[in-house]
């Protein structure tokens, strides 16, 4: 069955799906094919009795539809039960009553017509007053929300600058707000029991809530307000609108449409009284051959379905099973277990073969940046070597090594915690679309990380290759940006650890002009530096508070602070200090060496380090220098 390999997994659900829905139709073909034989063998006797229960039934589902369908918007659905119920009994009555003499059944033929037209209205009427429920319970949300993050936006303005007009302007958000409540508590009570006087009383509320939305957009200046006020005030006036729209179907629905209904239901309960009361014959019994084709036609129908069923199956299951064996392969070569990665084997046409081609183009990245890179670090040995360079070379493959240590680890947990989750635990439940999608989204999410480390991985080495050469070129950029920039490249690592970060930003500050990747380099190295004395020392609510401000001379400041405890006063003064780590055999001892370095040297600003009552805390002041470039 490899046509079935065309297919993406989408389409072969799809396949499934209708499969299970040509069963279900031919087993209903027949079904109704058989019972349409046996009606037209039961005899005047049985057409009589039928008329007589069918005619009962219809009472009591009209009992039960009157019962719920009183203009209360939480017996909509059993109304509508009811209601379906009724007509189905008239409807079999209608059947029996074909093959009878059609002077007799005139009246019934005529009531059965009105309410069938009556309850396709009855039917509209409710699945129109259910959709505006939905659309009033949205845009009744909609507005409570919108004024809410109004109001308490001003909230947070007044307490940053006092003003008459703030204080008004909180005045007149907090009259709508409390207006918004009232006015869907009118709406509420009068769908619950539709009354002139509560919607008399919504109106009302309405009309005040929308003057003082007009007061409130007279005053209001900022475009935030301006978005708030406009949305509120499209979400009002479609909550209007679905408002008398459902007083509208509601009234139409109990002064016509059930009245209506009471009258022809007694009607063709009358008249089906009377023909059961005159309808006797003799009864034809042909329900042995219809019942025996029925089975022979159900067993060969559900044979067909799960023989085919069972192909796509084993198609998707086939394609998932190379996915996986490709995808453990690649993270065992991710893991340095292997010293080559083969690329995944995907002989479909599928979302999989998708993922399939994006892991096997980064494959082939790694492999090349590693060749590459390794081959550029070999042919720079050989010339440092001829030029009496030894030592500084080995001090910057010290510094690369050191670098790199982290992202290749960082590749390994995300690559760990895939196969985690993806084949180990499988969270992602593949026998349904939100599972595939969402497997899909997960998988490309952290191949897309993968590919960023790489990309790091490789600036990395032209980073070190152009470190002491003095004519780099600065760039003006935010450090805010900056930060979170590199943040986002240490997500795997935090979210692993499960570290929070607390940010607390100061806003607007001017861009400076530096070397961004050097400046990433030292926060993405603090910290992880962080991460480990964190997880060395099992804090059980593991933080890394990050803060960015302007100090008194105008220069901005980046702090990284942990809650690990703080360095030891003996060797805190020893911590920029080149060889020096506290990591075992773990660390170089290069890492906060070249911070200092790239920091102070290449940067023009400083680095320090101070324990606080919660750990350590890295200071990096840089100089608010905003030129666009310098030689």
């Amino acid at each position: 069955m490899n046509f079935l390999n065309n297919f993406s997994i989408k389409c072969k659900t799809y396949m499934l799906v209708g499969l299970s829905v040509l069963v279900a139709i031919t087993l209903s073909l027949v079904s109704n094919s058989g019972l349409n034989i046996i009606q037209a063998q039961v005899d005047e006797l049985i057409r009589a009795n039928n008329i007589e229960r069918y005619a009962y039934r219809a009472i009591l589902e009209d009992k039960n539809y009157l019962l719920n369908a009183n203009g209360s918007v939480m017996n909509h659905a059993n109304a509508k039960q009811a209601f379906i119920k009724s007509e189905r009994a008239v409807k079999n009555i209608y059947v029996t009553i074909d093959d009878m003499n059609e002077e007799s059944t005139k009246a019934i033929r005529h009531a059965i017509k009105e309410y069938d037209i009556n309850y396709k209205r009855g039917i509209y009427l409710l699945k129109e007053l259910e959709k505006e429920s939905r659309l009033l319970q949205k845009e009744g949300e909609s507005i409570t929300s919108e004024i809410q993050q109004y109001v308490e936006a001003k909230r947070v303005d007044v307490k940053q600058h006092l003003s008459q007009k703030t204080i008004e302007k909180i005045n007149a958000g907090s009259n709508i707000w409390q207006y918004t409540y009232m006015t869907r508590a009118d709406e509420k009570r009068y769908l619950l029991s539709p009354d002139a006087k509560l919607l008399e009383k919504f109106k009302q509320d309405y009309a005040f809530m929308m003057s003082e939305l007009e007061r409130l957009k007279t005053m209001s200046d900022e475009p935030f307000e301006h978005e708030k006020i406009s949305i509120f005030n499209d979400s009002a006036k479609n909550y209007e609108k679905a408002m008398y729209r459902w007083v509208k179907y509601n009234g139409e629905h109990v002064s016509s449409i059930v009245p209506k209904t009471k009258k022809l239901g007694s009607i063709v309960i009358a008249e089906s009284l009377k023909i059961g009361n005159d309808s006797l014959d003799d009864i034809y019994e042909k329900r042995t051959f219809v019942v025996a084709v029925l089975i022979i036609v159900t067993f060969l129908t559900i044979l067909f379905g799960v023989a085919f069923g069972a192909l796509i199956s084993r198609s998707i299951s086939k394609v998932i099973t190379n996915f996986q064996t490709g995808l453990l392969d690649f993270f065992s070569y991710l893991d340095l277990q292997k010293n080559s990665a083969n690329q995944i084997e995907i002989e479909s046409k599928d979302e999989i073969a998708v993922m399939a081609n994006v892991v096997n183009e980064n494959i082939v990245k790694i492999e090349e940046v590693m060749e590459n890179k390794l081959a550029q670090m070999k042919i720079k040995d050989e010339h440092m070597l001829n030029q009496s360079r030894l030592a500084q070379m080995g001090e910057m493959i010290s510094m690369i090594a050191h670098q790199w240590r982290q992202p290749l680890g960082v590749i390994s947990a995300i690559s760990i915690d895939m196969q985690i989750r993806l084949f180990e635990r499988r969270i992602y439940d593949l026998t349904t679309q939100k599972g595939r999608e969402d497997m899909e989204k997960y998988s490309l999410k952290n191949l897309h990380k993968i590919n960023e480390f790489i990309k790091h991985l490789s600036k990395t080495i032209d980073d070190f290759r152009n470190f002491f050469k003095p004519d780099k070129v600065r760039t003006s950029f935010s450090l805010v940006t900056l930060v979170d920039k590199t943040l986002n490249i240490g997500e795997h690592l935090l979210d692993t650890n499960r570290v929070e970060v607390v940010k607390d930003y100061k806003r607007n500050l001017p861009n400076i002009s530096s070397f961004e990747n050097e400046i990433m380099q030292v926060i993405l190295s603090i910290v992880n530096n962080g991460v480990d004395a964190l997880m060395q020392n099992k804090i059980k609510e593991p933080r890394i508070y990050i803060r960015i401000e302007q100090n008194s001379v105008g220069d901005q400041v980046i702090s990284i602070e942990d809650n690990a405890g703080g360095i030891p006063d003996e060797i805190i003064s020893k911590i920029f200090d080149p060889y020096f780590s506290t990591k075992d055999k773990n660390g170089t001892g290069l890492g906060l060496y070249i911070a200092q370095t790239i920091i102070t040297e290449h940067c023009d600003g400083t680095v320090s380090v101070q324990n606080t009552n919660r750990g350590a805390c890295f200071k990096i002041e840089l100089k608010n220098n905003t030129k666009e470039s310098e030689v």
